[in-house]
């Protein structure tokens, strides 16, 4: 345990199967609640950080944040309640911007694709057991990759090779996560060629339909399309180079619902029989925003958490939908649809956010959608830290606030909180004003 800001916080950390690594960490908290009068527990789930000192970096700028606001006594509501964190550790993966758009000048493009490539079958041939402890994978799984690398010489004029390559990472991955509401189940239907061929279109992000736009950024993309950011390679290495973070994306997607349903889910009630009328509010960035979602909706009313908070969270804008495409609903619905949160929702979202902006829209590749801009609330497939929750009945749009303003926050409701003003990036999420909108929600409740 650490103290943040006055904020006594806790890790508890998970392997890659949602498995408590430490029950001397498990213990400590729960000692912790029971003799110390908590009220309020925030539990904090990290994104796509690939080593144990990213990830706690994050979080002590976040309880830094949350500790300092509390200190100000701005928040009438919480007067006499009493704050503690704990924060989930999970075996997550990294990207840079550069694993994304690789490249600066035409001249080194070429180069670039082809060491991201290698980059990425490198990590394919890791297992990440531990949150930055990682061991090679089984032998069939290396066997496949050195395979996969061995194809790259030919990668670029010869079809035969293209098919092969794709059938090797695809067979890497397990479709029982797979899903219809961000594209997955067609990634694993679709033929290679296909795939492939889908994936080598450049992807120029949608600006959003109001707010800003991309004219007044002056981005365009390959054809001449407004966007606010582009992945414009059109080149085969570039649609492996895609292939191959969309499997990554997949992996994590995987990984972050069974820590959260297996690991996570099952301390709430443990946690709050400890401490009768615990109230304990989820909150999770990037992937750690599925892996709590994950976790509310696998929770039972003995673990009922008071409120969700996404911060540019990395799954589809469709995860909480009703009837998306006229038929199904989200991945999440339950969460909304079943109550299994008893206060509000928070959605941060954001153009910027180009980690998110960029994943999710390939989906739409996949999927053979002809359009020259991709991403925006109007496509198919999106990430909710880009659009937030569309198609979603309870959904309310609002902005992430200035500090001291105040909100209408309710329980039931899921609210969408544009936050370009705010949050510059994918990560830029420990800012007062997050803060201010977690607390607020937590006031609610």
């Amino acid at each position: 345990m650490k103290t943040i800001a006055s904020v006594p916080v806790f890790e508890i950390e998970f392997d890659k199967k949602g498995k408590l690594f430490s029950a001397a960490q498990l213990s400590a908290l729960l000692n912790h609640l029971k003799s110390s009068g908590t009220t309020d527990l925030i539990v904090f789930a990290h994104g796509w950080n690939n080593d144990m000192a990213d990830a706690r970096e994050l979080y002590t700028k976040f309880f830094t944040e949350v500790g300092s606001t509390l200190s100000q006594g701005s928040i009438p509501a919480l007067a006499g309640r009493k704050f503690a964190g704990a924060v989930t550790l999970w075996p997550s993966k990294k990207f840079t911007d550069k694993d994304l758009i690789p490249g600066g000048g035409a001249a080194s493009v070429a180069k670039d694709e082809m060491a991201a490539v290698k980059a990425r079958l490198k990590d394919l041939a890791k297992d990440n057991v531990r949150l930055g402890k990682s061991k090679p994978a089984s032998a069939a799984v290396r066997k496949k990759v050195e395979r996969a690398t061995a194809l790259l010489k030919k990668l670029e004029t010869d079809p035969k090779a293209q098919e092969q390559f794709v059938k090797i990472i695809r067979s890497l991955l397990s479709d029982k996560a797979a899903s219809a509401d961000d594209g997955t189940k067609n990634f694993f239907k679709a033929k290679e060629s296909q795939l492939l061929q889908g994936l080598r279109k450049p992807a120029v992000i949608a600006a959003p339909v109001s707010g800003g736009g991309a004219a007044s950024l002056g981005v365009t993309g390959a054809d001449g399309a407004a966007g606010v950011f582009s992945d414009i390679g059109d080149s085969i290495a570039a649609a492996a180079r895609r292939l191959l973070n969309f499997t990554t994306y997949y992996q994590m997607k995987e990984r972050a619902g069974t820590v959260g349903v297996t690991g996570l889910a099952p301390l709430l009630p443990q946690l709050k029989k400890a401490v009768p009328g615990l109230r304990i509010h989820l909150v999770g960035h990037s992937f750690g925003g599925r892996l709590v979602t994950a976790a509310a909706h696998a929770s039972t009313a003995a673990g009922r958490p008071s409120s969700l908070t996404l911060l540019q969270a990395a799954y589809s804008h469709n995860g909480l939908a009703s009837k998306f495409d006229g038929k199904a609903d989200g991945f999440f619905r339950k969460v909304i649809s079943d109550g299994k949160v008893a206060g509000p929702i928070l959605i941060t979202h954001t153009k910027n956010d180009k980690a998110v902006g960029i994943a999710y829209p390939l989906a739409s590749r996949i999927s053979g959608v002809n359009a020259a801009a991709l991403g925006d609330e109007n496509d198919p497939y999106g990430g909710i830290g880009r659009n937030g929750a569309v198609k979603t009945p309870e959904a309310v749009a609002g902005e992430l606030l200035v500090v001291g303003q105040p909100y209408a926050f309710s329980a039931g409701k899921a609210f969408n909180l544009k936050s370009d003003a705010f949050i510059g990036d994918h990560s830029d999420i420990c800012k007062p004003q997050v803060a201010w909108a977690v607390l607020s929600s937590v006031a609610t409740t």
